[in-house]
């Protein structure tokens, strides 16, 4: 009896311990979101440009803690690439801010590299590598963190610190984005991984969201960024919730529920800019201000949409055809939260459109 009552009590201490343990956690990773949504707040309202580098360097070290995991050596990894990659662009910065080249002779170099430390922030072409192999061997929420709520600062300052400062800016912006466009389009036809195919495709979404931050009403370029977000919100819930991680995953494995094979198709091709899907909406609306600046731009950004309505279509194709093989399917349900996140962002994605 005496044995039995120590083992009870031995068990209840481990559980005690157990359940501390993952209060603690709990509490580092609110924190930790925490100071990641206030450094991009404070980045995005200072007018302060020592404020705003601070600001950047809290925000870097509050987004590699959500990377860490103990049991995921891949993601310490992409730790250190996230954090090298960051660290070269905030030097570049630096650099800049304590005019070391900023001379008479030297501002168009002294341009271009502050622009390349923004755009390897941004992981925007040409400076983009780090992007998609950080990607592939994150977790899908910080894939969703890193597509979409860390661009935004390095997004304010090219709108309203560079081009403001820089007129430069006004004849590189276009090529960059047209840049990014076919960058994105092209080399993602070749990939097998999901995670990178949308990498990619966020690489072409960059390109719109450049392009348009130079013309008169730069804040559609947020409304982009934004709907973009709501709209692949719904992509990285499901996508973790079926386990996921390749375009082949979808022919071996078990079909899902029924409702979620009809959403994924539909979201891809929304992400992609079909027509008359939300995600063409805002591209609808850049196409029909660029008429008065650019021709040319608009048929590259086109043309970079239509190869990843290509891939993304070839990604459907897997998911149907899956379906139809599988004799018996085992339905996974999403949680009732998942289905109430992707009910919230299809109407806040509505709603920024009629605004």
């Amino acid at each position: 009896m005496l044995h039995r009552s120590f083992n009870l009590t031995s068990n209840h201490r481990e559980d005690n311990v157990q359940d501390l343990k993952m209060k603690t956690r709990n509490q580092i990773k609110l924190l930790i979101l925490t100071t990641l949504l206030l450094s991009t707040t404070m980045a995005i309202s200072s007018t302060n440009i020592i404020i705003i580098w601070l600001s950047l360097e809290l925000n870097i070290f509050s987004f590699i803690p959500l990377l860490l995991n103990e049991t995921n050596i891949n993601e310490t990894e992409a730790s250190t690439i996230y954090f090298l990659t960051q660290a070269i662009g905030s030097t570049i910065f630096l650099i800049r801010l304590t005019t070391l080249l900023h001379t008479t002779w030297l501002p168009k170099i002294s341009t271009i590299l502050l622009m390349a430390a923004i755009l390897l922030k941004m992981g925007a072409a040409p400076c983009h590598y780090w992007f998609p192999t950080t990607i592939e061997i994150i977790r899908w929420k910080n894939c969703f963190i890193l597509s979409t709520w860390q661009k935004i600062a390095p997004l304010f300052i090219i709108m309203y610190i560079i081009l403001p400062a820089t007129p430069l800016i006004l004849t590189i912006i276009p090529i960059i984005s047209s840049l990014n466009a076919i960058t994105g389009g092209i080399i993602g036809l070749s990939q097998l991984s999901i995670k990178k195919i949308i990498s990619y495709s966020s690489i072409t979404h960059i390109g719109w969201i450049l392009r348009r931050s130079i013309t008169s009403t730069p804040c559609l370029s947020l409304a982009y960024l934004f709907i973009y977000s709501f709209i692949t919100l719904p992509l990285f819930i499901i996508f973790n919730k079926i386990s996921t991680n390749k375009v082949y995953d979808l022919w071996h494995k078990q079909n899902p529920q029924k409702s979620t094979i009809i959403l994924i198709p539909r979201l891809l091709l929304s992400v992609g800019g079909l027509p008359p899907l939300r995600g063409f909406i805002p591209k609808l609306l850049i196409m029909i201000i660029l008429l008065n600046h650019s021709i040319t731009t608009i048929i590259i950004l086109i043309i970079g949409s239509l190869l990843n309505l290509f891939f993304y279509t070839n990604i459907r194709l897997n998911i149907f055809m899956a379906h139809q093989q599988s004799p018996v399917p085992v339905k996974k349900k999403l949680p009732t939260r998942a289905i109430h996140i992707i009910i919230s962002t299809n109407f806040l994605s509505l709603f920024i459109l009629i605004i």
